[in-house]
């Protein structure tokens, strides 16, 4: 009889489809859970004994304690993924902070794996041009894994299918406006590979943890871009947090930086410097045939011109989300991404576009590559009756 029992479980208990090969040479792993490694982290290729599987819901039945069956690499086997040495060291030390948490959004399963900050904790440093001497590189690092929550596999990056459907990954400020201070304009960047169906993306942007006694998140939302749909961002409180009337991904995680790291006078010192940046004229350059042919056709169009010689590129028609800035500015809001990849996203002050008030056309900024004019998008702000206004792109026609 207990033979039959013990079969019985068995039977019960031994999963139905194979686990990951590349596991954590932890089999389980506590939600949060710190540990301490000296030097290179090991992989270990191990299947799950269905007496794990049963101690772990033995263990979850019996103390209530979250345990999860550690699927996802490791953040040291993701920056060993990316053959980024220094970055694996660094997160097997006791400064990385891991994680390993998740969320569900927009049929896509989220999980925040850990952080690291630090100077050049990279192999990959930037190499002054003048001096050949390695830059001053103050960063932090931080993974998330992507996975869809149907099972269905990430497509791999060799496809024609990866990038299908993009996602924006950035770390946010507790009190600064997330679509002006996020990866794009905090000399951020991003590694991306997909391993047995899961994408991990490793973000790189300077190191905000000189923020920490403010709060620093973690977002992720549908699209290249910065979605202010997505999320709900107060410029009272400073406090975010995610739309629940949006029809994306949007999670949003609290790093747990350690307050201790923060440092107020570098913060305000940093953000002068980066907000000095913003206004600094590019160096000049030679014009070649297609900055030529771009610059002769904005400088003929007009608001009364504008349908003659261009076109709306209706998929990007909206009316500009509005909020009032401490200041009393009103700032529009607004983001398109074209089936390209060209797109844009960002606020700008609704008295500087129509000073007078009155309901017109004001013709904005525009961006090309080196095909020049066929390549040309530029942004069409209009004023309506009613008070509202609608963003849209034109292109040449």
């Amino acid at each position: 009889m207990k033979k039959d029992i013990d079969r019985l479980l068995k039977t019960a208990l031994t999963p139905m489809d194979q686990p990951y090969e590349e596991l954590n040479n932890r089999i389980l792993l506590e939600v949060k859970e710190r540990e301490n490694m000296a030097g290179r982290k090991r992989r270990v290729r191990r299947r799950i004994p269905a007496a794990a599987i049963a101690a772990a819901c033995i263990l979850m039945l019996c103390s209530g304690t979250a345990l999860a069956v550690y699927k996802y690499l490791t953040p040291a086997q993701v920056a060993e993924e990316t053959e980024d040495g220094a970055l694996q060291e660094a997160f097997s030390g006791n400064d990385a902070i891991l994680v390993n948490e998740t969320q569900e959004s927009g049929g896509f399963r989220i999980t925040l794996l850990g952080s690291v900050a630090g100077r050049n904790v990279s192999d990959y440093i930037p190499v002054d041009a003048d001096t050949g001497e390695m830059e001053d590189n103050d960063k932090i690092y931080t993974i998330v894994a992507i996975e869809r929550a149907d099972g269905v596999q990430m497509p791999d990056t060799s496809t024609d299918a990866y990038g299908d459907t993009p996602f924006y990954v950035s770390h946010y400020i507790h009190g600064l406006d997330p679509n002006q201070y996020s990866i794009m304009s905090m000399g951020g960047n991003y590694t991306e590979f997909v391993k047995d169906g899961i994408m991990y993306r490793l973000l790189e942007m300077d190191n905000i943890e000189m923020f920490a006694d403010r709060g620093i998140y973690v977002g992720v939302n549908s699209g290249s871009f910065y979605d202010s749909e997505a999320y709900n961002y107060d410029a009272n409180t400073g406090e975010m947090s995610c739309n629940e009337n949006y029809t994306g991904v949007n999670a949003l995680f609290k790093l747990p930086v350690d307050t201790s790291k923060a440092d107020p006078a570098a913060a305000e010192a940093y953000l002068k410097e980066l907000q000095a940046s913003w206004s600094m004229p590019e160096e000049p350059r030679e014009m070649d045939a297609a900055d030529l042919d771009a610059e002769e056709f904005m400088n003929r169009l007009t608001p009364e011109n504008l349908d003659e010689y261009a076109e709306p590129i209706e998929s990007t028609r909206q009316t500009c989300t509005a909020e009032k800035s401490s200041n009393g500015e009103t700032l529009l809001r607004y983001s398109y991404e074209l089936e390209s990849g060209a797109g844009t996203s960002g606020t700008i002050v609704l008295e500087q576009l129509f000073p007078d008030g009155k309901s017109g056309v004001n013709i904005g900024s525009y961006s090309y590559n080196e095909k020049g004019l066929s390549s040309l998008l530029f942004d069409v702000f209009i004023l309506n009756e009613d008070g509202t206004v609608t963003f849209v792109a034109y292109r040449p026609k």
